[in-house]
This record gives structure tokens, sequence and C-alpha cells, in this order.
């Protein structure tokens, strides 16, 4: 293998990549990139067997080939180089990479030994407007959980039809439904291979992946066990996981007998100013819904305590919940309108919080027992 490319692009090339790599694992070639010649451009790959990405980039191959190299080490020694043409020779198993101003080579172990990654069955596929999926993405990833120990609470549900996307992400302690009427219509059969469970990871890396994007092309592999996004340069598959998830429909409460009207703006002022004594007494805060007023109180004996008073429309009895601070914060950082409704029944009952700037978004919140 034999090429030049520009350090710039080489160097964005293998920052994305590189974040595919497994960080640990028991087989040392998923530590590695794949770095491959294909149709006249170079293609990177990486996998930790549950995600994965092929990434296209320009180059001028002068002869083809196929290796792979530790992911860590080439990553951060191609941004110590300086911008401009860069070579690339595989000579005798090592990888030679030659700059104006630094040379270096770099053990190489075949390819054969890497994981082949899947491709898209093009029987599935369908094209998905960008404008629609990327903000569904942002205001529903967030609520999946991190651990592993529920697996299925990790993943989003997608439910894709002809004329919308459903997305619904849950951790367990929270919940986010995002409904969208997708800009262009998507040919899909009506049927319920059209709901899928994908990671929560994996849809995040999409939508940095795709910020210039009009369309991702979505399908899956031929075996259905994974799920597949391809854009102008790169292609990411991801394992589609297993399992029941939760029935949404029954956590989402279909009345109230209060409601708060508030500023958007406002309430998360005093979200702020309640979080620095929260983060002391386990992030709890008090939310005490009066005749016009919303107080927002937190209790920590050894640094003080506090009062917040929001401006509020007040519909239906006054109540007191309390909440996780975190919780109401990260709903309020990926709403967009002026005016927030919080819906509640009881002190122990899920609380609906809702951005009028979004009418198809609904964020549910457990809350908190307060302790006499």
């Amino acid at each position: 293998m034999k090429l030049s490319l520009l350090q710039d692009n080489f160097q964005t090339a293998l920052t994305h990549v590189s974040r595919f790599v497994a960080s640990k694992s028991q087989l040392p070639i998923l530590n590695n990139i794949v770095l491959a010649t294909d149709s006249g451009r170079l293609k990177l790959s990486a996998t930790n067997l549950d995600l994965s990405i092929n990434y296209w980039l320009g180059a001028k191959i002068d002869e083809e080939g196929a290796i792979s190299v530790p992911a860590k080490e080439i990553t951060e020694f191609v941004s110590y180089l300086t911008p401009g043409k860069i070579d690339l020779e595989v000579t005798n198993g090592l990888l030679k990479i030659s700059s104006p101003k630094a040379n270096s080579t770099f053990a190489t172990t075949p390819v054969a030994d890497f994981p082949q990654i899947p491709t898209l069955d093009p029987k599935t596929a369908f094209e998905l407007d960008y404008q629609s999926f990327s903000p569904a993405v942002g205001k529903v990833a967030f609520t999946a959980a991190i651990d592993d120990s529920r697996p299925v609470l990790t993943s989003i549900l997608c439910r894709f039809s002809a004329n919308n996307l459903l997305m619904v992400g849950t951790d367990g302690f929270r919940l986010s439904l995002e409904d969208v009427k997708l800009v262009n219509p998507i040919d899909l059969k009506a049927d319920d291979s059209n709901t899928f469970l994908i990671p929560s990871r994996t849809l995040s890396e999409v939508t940095k992946l795709a910020k210039n994007a009009k369309t991702v092309k979505v399908g899956l592999t031929s075996d259905s066990h994974q799920v597949v996004f391809v854009l102008e340069d790169l292609e990411i598959v991801s394992r589609l996981l297993q399992g029941d998830y939760p029935d949404y429909q029954r956590i989402i409460p279909p009345e109230f007998t209060t409601k708060a009207f508030v500023n958007r703006e406002e309430l998360a002022q005093a979200v702020k100013i309640a979080s620095v004594f929260a983060r002391e007494s386990a992030n709890v805060v008090k939310f005490n819904f009066k005749s016009s007023t919303l107080e927002l109180t937190a209790n920590a004996p050894q640094i003080g305590q506090n009062l917040a008073v929001v401006d509020a429309k007040i519909e239906g009895e006054p109540l007191e919940i309390a909440f996780n601070y975190k919780y109401v914060s990260d709903f309020l950082a990926v709403c967009q309108g002026e005016e927030i409704v919080i819906g509640l029944n009881q002190s122990l009952t899920p609380g609906s919080f809702q951005d009028q700037g979004s009418p198809h978004f609904t964020h549910i919140i457990m809350p908190v027992r307060i302790q006499d």
C-alpha cells in the first residue's frame, strides 16, 4: 500500500474512528484501526463488536493494500504532525508515515485477523431526513440508562412509519418521548419490523458525525441483527438490542389534577440556585405549587438552605413534590419554547414536563419521597 493525503483530513478521520475502538478487549486486534484503499479513497474501519464504523476520505493512491495499526498511537502521532501532505507506505509489514519534518514506522497486523463489518441490505433501506431525526435524538437520548444492569434501558425505542418517527428513552427514573412528523415521507412496509431498539450511544454518534447531512439512509444487515446508518462518507453499524421495552404508554399520566405554567428561563435559574444546596443533599429539590407561584427549596444541613420563587399560573390543587434537580435541569437544557407546562397528580406519582415550543415532546420524571 502506498498513498498520499492531507494531514488535517487524516487527523479528523482518525479522531472520529478511534472513538469506535474497543477500550477494553481480550482481542488485541480490536485496539487497531484498519487502513484500506477502496475505489480511489482511503477507508478507515474500527469496531468494538457492538458498534462499528467505516470512514472514507480522499487520497492519492499509488498502490492498493490494507493493513491494521494501533489506534491510540497512530491517532496521537498524526495529531502532532504539521498540516500539509503526508505519505503512507507499507514495506515488509511496517507502515511508514512521512511528513516534511517527521518520519515514523508502525508495526502492522494483517487485516485477515480483523472482524468483518457487516453491510447494509439494500432491500431494507430507506431515507430519513436529518432535520427531523437529529432534534428527536437530542430530546430523547439523554434519558437512556448508562450502566448495563438492564441493557434494554440503554437503548432508544425507534418506531418508523411512513410519515412519523417515534422515539422513546428511559432509565427507569425519567422518560422522554418525541413523536415527530417527517418532512419527507419514507417508503416502508406496514409491519412491526419498523420498530427497533437502538443503543443510545449509536444514535448520539450518528448525530455527531452527520452535522452537515440532509438525509441519512437507514437499514438492516442481512441477518436483521444490526442497523446501519449510511452517510456520504461514512457508515455506522450497530447491534440492535433485544428484550421487552417498558410500556411507556402506561407510564405517561392521561390527566392531571394540578397544572403549572412557568417561564422556562426563570425555572432554569431557580433550579440552578437550588442545586447549590441540593448537591449536598442527594440532589433533592422540593417543588411547592401554590396559588400563583412555584417555590423551590433545598436543604443541606452542613451548608444551609434556600428558597427560590418563580411566578406561575397554577390550575387545580396546591401540591408539594420533590424531584432530582439534575433530571429537571437536563430536560430544560433541551427545551426551546418560552413556557414549560408541569402536570401533576400526587406527591409520589410521575410528573409530566412539556415544552410548549415542542408539542410532540413529552418528558416524565419520577418524584423523590419527601422526608418528614
